[in-house]
């Protein structure tokens, strides 16, 4: 074995031993069963079929790393997103957020690895400063079900028959981040789509928490983007014949909201613009930039168009009245800050 295969390989078995201590049973099995590899009923049985597949070439390091991706992810989640103030540049510095974490008893966290923790409860995990990014991870298991047809079966009780249809409990992370870009003067805090409801509330809450024990928390929240008037502004410029001739973004749903009363321009397909008929455009061009003032954005549905290295339509759907930002796909970190910094430029 070459020798780089070979500390691929005694890397991966380090890995696999600490996945194994950390987490037991529940999430080993997702990562055998994604990659063909018998799993076994106890956790001895996972760890010899794992480390069998290991030494064998079945499982390497990269289909573990790509495992740990999906698990991880960026994209289907919320966003609130916001600008950081000189001001509040100026207290984003290594050594004094490096001190501020130890001052609020985070010192076992800072650059702490990320990858072995699936608590069941929201757990900080990380506190890094590096190339500019100050980032913070909470992360928690997140179980859903999976459909599992293989298990259906149909059982005749008397004179009825009775159809049982399987699912299986699958076991995934959920991690919410707060990222602060110095480079691009942006900050985002990211709370993933399973973590819904009363549960996003608390998730948000607990994030500003320890935040503002890292920094001077109205520094952040005073200058968070306001979505009504990105939805209103992002709609307004990309409407053919009033903005660029290819617009960035197509606008599936945007209602704009003036008063008591709101106008709402939508299309019946999901993956077209409504500014794609000629009818709803022409009464679109009505409102003129001279006029957009008197207007905000209720929110909106929009698809961003390949650019600026975005290979694919992705769908974003902005909230105007919470200061939200529902990114639907499954996506790259590079595309979800591409998305970001164009909704910056509406603001």
């Amino acid at each position: 074995m070459p020798t780089n295969e070979r500390q691929d390989s005694a890397d991966l078995e380090r890995l696999a031993a600490g996945i194994i201590r950390a987490q037991g049973n529940r999430f080993i099995k997702e990562l055998l069963r994604s990659n063909g590899i018998t799993i076994g009923a106890t956790k001895d049985e996972f760890e010899a079929n794992l480390m069998a597949a290991i030494h064998s070439g079945h499982l390497t390091l990269a289909d573990v790393e790509t495992w740990l991706a999906e698990v991880e992810g960026w994209g289907n989640q919320h966003v609130y997103l916001y600008r950081i103030s000189d001001t509040l540049r100026r207290q984003l510095t290594p050594p004094r957020i490096h001190r501020k974490v130890t001052e609020a008893g985070f010192e076992e966290l800072w650059d702490a690895p990320t990858v072995l923790q699936f608590p069941d409860l929201p757990t900080l995990t990380s506190i890094s400063f590096n190339d500019s990014v100050l980032r913070l991870v909470w992360q928690e298991a997140s179980p859903a079900w999976a459909r599992a047809e293989e298990k259906d079966y149909t059982a005749e009780e008397g004179l009825d028959i009775y159809e049982y249809r399987a699912w299986r409990m699958a076991e995934h992370r959920a991690v919410t981040r707060f990222d602060a870009h110095l480079g691009l003067k942006l900050a985002g805090l990211f709370v993933p789509n399973p973590i819904q409801g009363e549960e996003h509330a608390r998730a948000v809450d607990e994030a500003k928490r320890v935040i503002g024990l890292l920094m001077d928390l109205s520094q952040l929240t005073d200058n968070q983007l306001e979505i009504s008037l990105v939805s209103r502004n992002m709609d307004q410029r990309n409407v053919p014949g009033q903005a660029a001739a290819q617009p960035k973004v197509k606008t599936q749903r945007s209602r704009l909201t003036s008063g008591g009363a709101y106008v709402e321009f939508a299309a019946n397909a999901s993956d077209r613009a409504y500014w794609e008929e000629d009818a709803i455009r022409g009464v679109r061009r009505s409102v003129r930039d001279q006029q957009l003032g008197q207007f905000y954005g209720t929110g909106g549905v929009f698809l961003f168009q390949p650019f600026n290295g975005l290979e694919r339509e992705l769908r974003v759907q902005l909230y105007g009245e919470d200061n939200r930002t529902r990114l639907w796909a499954q996506m790259k970190e590079n595309e979800v800050w591409t998305i970001l910094k164009e909704l910056n430029q509406y603001a």
